[in-house]
């Protein structure tokens, strides 16, 4: 059966314009939630559904190659939930949003003209504050789930499950690649950020095992309570009030850039990545690869402040990533041309049908039958 849906407000004009004489006319049978179908068994369009069809969220995100989209680009389509008022939608994501970033943009500001102290202490201070910073990234997932859950977003509607194969299980490839993806956009936009800031965090002057202990706490932070909050949460809320794409990935991009700002004018760069997170996460429907990502880069750059040989490593590991995606990727387009060549016919019975879907196995045809049937053998 199809997974498509609509809206409330399409399947409120479409019963208006019923006949009202009432179920007799229209074919509706007692106690039914829609008209019953002209054929028993066979379900009406999506198009004659009525608004009490629930859309079923297990449908959503769709598997990786299945259906076929137009482009290599094409995103999903939004989740299956029943709409809400766009005040609602930016009530909620702005609300939750200064929530978690409010102090960071103040801090940010205070960094950028130089007055906010660079971090120091000890033990005593930094366990206190690794405790905080692991707290807040639970406390933001648990918040963007239950505000979700009163709207029927579910965890796999927000994004908190990894993509699917079509025939079913985790599609892993296409999770490797989108973090590779996800790895080439920051190294760009690092790169734009480096060659136009005029600000940068201040480091403490000794940096020792509590400090590291915080700051990978800080990076585990930072990737879990952004994805999830300025990503999965943002997008799917304002998707959700059938905002413009061109407004959400404004929106997005600009919620990112604001707890940035200690960067000034290389700014630009954390535009560049988080315009391309979004693109994945909106083709996706995941944001695990890219909370795994973000994790590893912030981590990896203070494990460096600690230990320079780290920068080497990361720079080798993200080359051979890109290389092993890229091989995964021309694999994969042998393995669809492969299965989408028209076949020639022969004893297989297998007929051609358009890619991604796999060749069909066809009943056999009989032999034609040049003898009387009692004596064909």
């Amino acid at each position: 059966m199809s997974t498509e849906w609509v809206s409330a407000g399409s399947a409120a004009s479409e019963s208006a314009n019923q006949d009202p004489a009432g179920p007799a006319s229209t074919g509706t049978a007692p106690g039914s939630r829609r008209p019953a179908s002209p054929r028993p068994g066979i379900p009406w369009p999506v198009d004659q559904r009525s608004a009490t069809d629930e859309p079923n969220p297990d449908d959503w995100p769709e598997p990786i190659g299945k259906p076929a989209r137009p482009h290599w680009w094409s995103i999903q389509k939004p989740p299956p939930a029943r709409p809400i008022s766009p005040r609602r939608a930016y009530i909620e994501v702005l609300g939750v949003f200064l929530a978690f970033f409010a102090a960071g943009i103040v801090a940010g500001g205070e960094t950028l003209t130089r007055r906010y102290p660079a971090p120091s202490g000890s033990w005593a201070v930094f366990t206190p504050a690794t405790i905080g910073q692991l707290t807040m990234a639970g406390l933001a997932v648990a918040v963007t789930v239950l505000l979700s859950s009163r709207r029927g977003i579910t965890l796999r509607t927000l994004g908190l499950g990894l993509p699917r194969r079509a025939g079913g299980g985790v599609a892993v490839a296409a999770a490797f690649r989108m973090g590779v993806w996800a790895i080439v956009a920051l190294v760009v936009g690092a790169a734009i950020t480096q060659a136009l800031a005029t600000g940068h965090l201040a480091q403490p002057v000794t940096q020792d095992n509590s400090y590291l202990m915080y700051t990978t706490a800080s990076s585990l932070a930072a990737g879990v309570v952004e994805e999830t909050v300025v990503l999965a949460f943002v997008v799917t809320t304002l998707r959700q009030a059938g905002r413009p794409l061109a407004e959400i990935l404004a929106v997005a991009v600009v919620l990112r850039c604001s707890y940035h700002d200690y960067y000034g004018p290389g700014v630009v760069g954390i535009a560049v990545w988080a315009a391309i997170f979004v693109w994945l996460f909106l083709r996706t429907g995941s944001v695990i690869p890219l909370v795994v990502v973000h994790f590893l880069w912030d981590a990896s750059i203070f494990w460096a402040q600690r230990w320079h040989w780290v920068s080497a490593v990361s720079a080798i590991c993200a080359i051979l990533l890109v290389a092993a995606a890229t091989v995964s990727w021309l694999a994969e387009i042998g393995k669809r041309n492969s299965q989408g060549r028209p076949r020639s016919g022969g004893r297989s019975g297998a007929t051609y049908t358009a890619w991604p879907f796999a060749d069909q196995p066809q009943p056999p045809q009989p032999r034609q039958q040049r003898l009387p049937g009692e004596l064909y053998r």
